[in-house]
C-alpha cells in the first residue's frame, strides 16, 4: 500500500513532459542533478588584467561519531536505505520545479492542468513503479521525509496544493494503514545521521 502511494506521490509531483524513447532514466536524472563544475567563471586577462578564478566551496566532512557498535550498525542501515530513497527525492524535487513553471507558463488553467496530471499517470506509473517496488516500508517511510527535506514541504501539503485538500485527506488516511505519514518532516539536528549520510552523498564520498 505504502508503495502504491508514493507512486501516486511521484505522479502528483512530477512534471516531465518526456514520453516513451524520449524519457530518461533514474540513475541520469541522477548524475544530472549532481554533477557541477569546480572552476566556474574563468576569465581570460587582457594585458592590465590577472588571471580570476571563481572556485566552488568544498566542504570538509569529518566522520561521524558513534556511541557504541550499536550505533555504527544504525548507521550502515541508514546509509543502505538513503542509497534507495535519496534520488527518488532529488528527482521529485527537481520536477516539482519544472510543473510549478508548465502551470504558470503552458496550463494555465484548472481543464489543461486536469487534463496533463491525468494523461501524465501513466508515464509516471510506466517510468517509476518499478524502482518503487523495490523499498521496503523504512525506505518508503525515509522518502516521504526526504521529500520535505528537498522541497520545504511534506507530502502532505503537496498533495493538497495540486489536488486539493480532499486528496490530502484519503491519501493521508491510506499511508497511515500502511505505516507512513504524509507529515513526515525532517529536522537535520534530529536525524543528524541521514544529513551526515547525505550531505557525504552529495560532496561525492559515499555511496
Amino acid at each position: 500500500m505504502l508503495k502504491i502511494f508514493l507512486c501516486f506521490a511521484l505522479f502528483i509531483l512530477n512534471g516531465q513532459i518526456l514520453f516513451g524513447e524520449n524519457s530518461v532514466s533514474i540513475d541520469s536524472q541522477v548524475q544530472s542533478l549532481l554533477k557541477d563544475s569546480t572552476i566556474t567563471d574563468f576569465h581570460f586577462p587582457s594585458h592590465d588584467s590577472i588571471l580570476h578564478l571563481n572556485l566552488s566551496s568544498v566542504e570538509i566532512l569529518g566522520p561521524y561519531h558513534f556511541k557504541d557498535k550499536k550505533d555504527k550498525k544504525k548507521y550502515d542501515r541508514l546509509e543502505a536505505d538513503v542509497r534507495k530513497a535519496y534520488p527518488l527525492a532529488l528527482i521529485v524535487s527537481s520536477e516539482l520545479k519544472i510543473v510549478n513553471q508548465l502551470y504558470e507558463s503552458v496550463y494555465t488553467d484548472q481543464a489543461q492542468r486536469k487534463k496533463y496530471i491525468k494523461d501524465y499517470q501513466h508515464y509516471v506509473h510506466k517510468t517509476y513503479f518499478d524502482s518503487l517496488k523495490t523499498l521496503n516500508v523504512e525506505q518508503g517511510r525515509l522518502l516521504l521525509k526526504l521529500i520535505h527535506r528537498e522541497t520545504g514541504k511534506t507530502p502532505y501539503d503537496l498533495i493538497k496544493s495540486y489536488r486539493g485538500g480532499f486528496n490530502a485527506f484519503l491519501w493521508q488516511g491510506l499511508a497511515f494503514m500502511a505505516g507512513g505519514n504524509l507529515n513526515s518532516k525532517y529536522d537535520p539536528d534530529e536525524n543528524a545521521m541521514i544529513e551526515h549520510i547525505i550531505r557525504r552523498y552529495v560532496s561525492g564520498d559515499a555511496l
